[in-house]
């Protein structure tokens, strides 16, 4: 299932990238993308070509001109030409950075936008140094282009939202069908067979079963086991479901035919209580220490986090990121600002120091200007498969 942005989007997109080559004295842009986890590492080259390709691509940007999108594999094209609007959609080839000069039609400074900059992700190495011999000056402009993708549009929290009722799906599913003798692998397939059908896209079903009184991982794995579900069992989970790129995500933990025991109702209600704490904290122009604050429950309860507590997202994840570190280590000064219209993975995941134990309980948010808006509806509780 793919879908489209209206005109007016594409427009204000393209004049923001084309404002940045204005900025950064660019004759062109060349941005990279590949499939990552589950097409997400496509989101730079998909923002401006509604385009996500299985494999890789490159879309060519010139500051006056049009776009040309080069598609990894041949057999892709026909698809691409159906699913984007860019004018030129043509195989990239085997050496795709000879195709990329030829677009470039004697560009000299040319920004390069990779996969991420959080991560330091960009095009492979082997085009990076053909590039070279046809470019003056190649310039890595992954984390500004990025910036220009942080606030969201009023289409774009639309299709947000569209995805985190997809995921609330996949996590009512598992709660309602969860019971002993069911493995891991069973419950993936549950969840994702709950919005499949309807035209979502699967990009996290990430889960972990364990007893409560004997606990074996603090997060959920990214890789299901044929364990069968018992009795007294506890499920921690990361789910997010797609509507054409843009993701929810939802976190709850789902314990098997019994109540949680006192320990695991602590860790609960620290991940509650530091919830409720971000919510209000993470507001136009809240700083990051204003979220590392909120979630001191987790710390007061003798717990810390292991996954991030907040992070951006939308198609891929997004600064701010805040992460076990600096929440141990709170940074001197208060960091990045949040914005309205950002959209911000609050996820607080108490864990006991030995990190056999921990859950996550989070949402997708819109920043507003009192606080952050859930786009999900499961229930902030504790979730009972009976």
């Amino acid at each position: 299932m793919w879908d489209r942005f209206s005109a007016a989007e594409m427009e204000r997109r393209e004049q923001l990238a084309r404002a940045l080559m204005q900025e950064r004295g660019l004759d062109a842009l060349v941005l990279f993308g590949n499939s990552g986890v589950n097409r997400h590492n496509q989101a730079n080259v998909f923002w401006l070509s509604n385009h996500l390709d299985l494999h890789h691509c490159y879309l060519v940007l010139p500051r006056d001109g049009e776009a040309t999108l080069l598609v990894g594999l041949a057999n892709h094209v026909p698809n691409a030409r159906e699913v984007s609007p860019v004018p030129v959609i043509e195989w990239g080839g085997y050496r795709p950075a000879e195709k990329i000069a030829e677009r470039l039609r004697g560009a000299e400074r040319v920004g390069l936008v990779g996969i991420n900059a959080t991560f330091e992700m960009g095009m492979p190495y082997a085009h990076h140094l053909s590039l070279r011999e046809h470019v003056r000056e190649l310039v890595d402009v992954t984390r500004e282009f990025q910036q220009l993708r942080l606030v969201k549009s009023d289409e774009e929290i639309e299709w947000l939202r569209r995805a985190a009722a997809f995921s609330d799906r996949a996590m009512q599913a598992v709660a309602e069908n969860a019971r002993p003798g069911l493995s891991e692998i069973e419950l993936v397939a549950i969840a994702e067979d709950a919005y499949r059908a309807d035209g979502a896209m699967p990009h996290i079903t990430f889960l972990r079963s364990m007893p409560m009184d004997a606990p074996t991982g603090c997060v959920p794995a990214q890789n299901p086991s044929q364990r069968r579900l018992e009795r007294g069992d506890v499920i921690i989970t990361e789910f997010s479901a797609s509507y054409w790129g843009y993701s929810g995500q939802v976190h709850r933990a789902i314990f098997v035919d019994a109540e949680p025991t006192p320990a695991w109702q602590r860790l609960f209600d620290a991940a509650l209580t530091a919830y409720e704490g971000l919510v209000r904290a993470v507001r136009s122009d809240a700083t990051v220490a204003d979220a590392i604050r909120a979630a001191e429950p987790i710390r007061a309860a003798g717990f810390t986090i292991y996954d991030d507590l907040v992070h951006g997202y939308g198609v891929d994840i997004l600064p701010p990121i805040v992460d076990r570190a600096q929440f141990e280590q709170p940074p001197a000064e208060d960091g990045v600002r949040f914005e309205r219209n950002m959209v911000i993975v609050l996820q607080p995941n108490p864990i006991t120091p030995d990190e056999r134990m921990g859950l996550q309980l989070g949402a997708l948010t819109i920043v507003a200007d009192n606080g952050a808006e859930s786009l999900h509806h499961v229930p902030f509780e504790p979730l009972v498969a009976a």
